[in-house]
């Protein structure tokens, strides 16, 4: 019979999702930590099932819950990972309620031991000191990092540029990797706590999947949100310059291109709720926002789903919204065929969506950017730019430096 795990008045809450963090790794098994926008709570999420396999997701489903993964191409939206939450932590769980929090946990680990290994052996360790390499978890493949980034970055650009000269599209969304050594003793969970309390306005995550390694991020841009309040809500998000502390919010001047892709991903959106015969919604923008290092230009758009009747919106939304044009261009069709055929390496998980599914009600996913993902080796920082017939190469070039800083100035500091 396993036994409730020792929990010490000692403990604090970042031995207790370290603890977590390590047996998770040490059973392979997948979990997210995340905290949302604005808010001081962190959550954890574990899945004891065997294999995480992609699938649909059910957002309208209240007995679904957990983490969805997406990677950047995803037609139809069924390529999804997705963490059950057969655990769920959360850092408001009070010290005398964590008995009884894994009281029920250990309870059903006991009635059902021979079905799911997995959470008993979880908790068998949760109270033990493990320190596990997260690193022995992560792909050791030879590296083929590509030391002319810059000349092939800024040539696409330009090749873009012309392209859209000629009229073959608007506007083209393109990413490069940027690879960096890890500093000496990083932990991947005080990176964590750092880019929450850097970055109090972004989404904060860290997401384990077994053979698929592991991924974090601080990212500015909500890709769609549903709450208690049956409020459906969405951002248009495009337009960026490093911040001045010397400026306030509304002094921050912008220039032709960036008022015009943010414009650009507005009327992707509205044209997304005409498609569906939605017209009753609420706009509000654009405004300068900050984001870390970074100020941008952002478009808020609400809609009220019982008062339109409308109580599938995020399903059917979803697949219209995803890739946006902040992430993949305009129009949609011609701008993945020059990423894909152009940019030179697969972007994976990056500018694709991920969030919580039916945690507290809500439904909070958020395009995947200002992320990085973890080699044995090496980190790879993604970062890109949208490019408009306006666009110099080498401004891009520059724009994605400063938004590698994001990531890197919590790494190395």
């Amino acid at each position: 019979m396993l036994k409730n795990p020792i929990i010490p008045n000692s403990l604090i809450q970042k031995d207790i999702l370290q603890n977590l963090w390590q047996c998770a790794l040490k059973h392979n098994i997948a979990c997210a930590f995340w905290r949302l926008p604005n808010a001081k709570k962190t959550h954890f999420v574990a899945d004891f099932s065997e294999n995480i396999t992609s699938q649909n997701i059910e957002l309208e489903n209240p007995n679904v819950k957990g983490f969805v993964i997406s990677p950047f191409l995803n037609p139809n939206i069924t390529n999804n990972y997705f963490i059950h939450a057969d655990l769920h932590w959360h850092t408001d769980i009070e010290l005398e309620e964590k008995s009884i929090f894994f009281s029920k946990i250990i309870k059903n680990s006991n009635e059902n031991k021979h079905q799911n290994n997995k959470i008993y052996d979880f908790l068998a360790d949760f109270d033990k000191k493990i320190n596990t390499d997260f690193r022995e978890k992560l792909e050791n493949k030879h590296l083929e990092i590509n030391t002319n980034s810059a000349f092939h970055f800024k040539n696409i650009v330009a090749k873009a540029v012309q392209e859209m000269t000629d009229q073959k599209y608007d506007k083209v969304v393109l990413s490069r990797q940027k690879w960096i050594d890890y500093p000496e003793n990083f932990e991947v969970i005080s990176f964590f706590e750092k880019l929450c309390e850097r970055y109090p306005t972004a989404f904060c995550y860290v997401f384990y999947l077994p053979n698929m390694g592991i991924w974090a991020g601080a990212t500015p841009e909500l890709l769609l949100q549903t709450d208690q309040n049956h409020t459906f809500k969405t951002v248009a998000l495009a337009g960026t310059q490093a911040y001045n502390p010397t400026l306030h919010i509304n002094e921050v001047q912008w220039g032709q291109k960036e008022i015009e892709e943010q414009a650009m991903v507005s009327r992707y959106i509205i044209n997304c709720f005409k498609k569906i015969r939605l017209r009753e919604f609420t706009e509000l923008g654009p405004k300068t926002t900050q984001a870390g290092n970074l100020w941008h230009l952002k478009t808020f758009f609400s809609v009220d789903m019982q008062a339109t009747n409308f109580s599938n919106l995020a399903s059917v939304m979803l697949p219209l919204l995803h890739p946006t044009s902040a992430v993949c261009g305009m129009p949609k069709e011609e701008s993945m065929q020059f990423i894909l055929e152009n940019e030179g390496y697969p972007r994976e998980f990056y500018t694709g969506f991920l969030g919580s599914v039916n945690i507290e009600n809500e439904n909070n996913l958020f395009v995947n950017l200002r992320c990085l993902q973890f080699f044995q080796q090496k980190i790879c920082l993604y970062v890109g730019a949208g490019i408009t017939e306006n666009s110099l190469p080498e401004k891009e070039w520059n724009e994605t430096e400063i938004k590698s800083n994001t990531l890197l100035d919590v790494i190395r500091n």
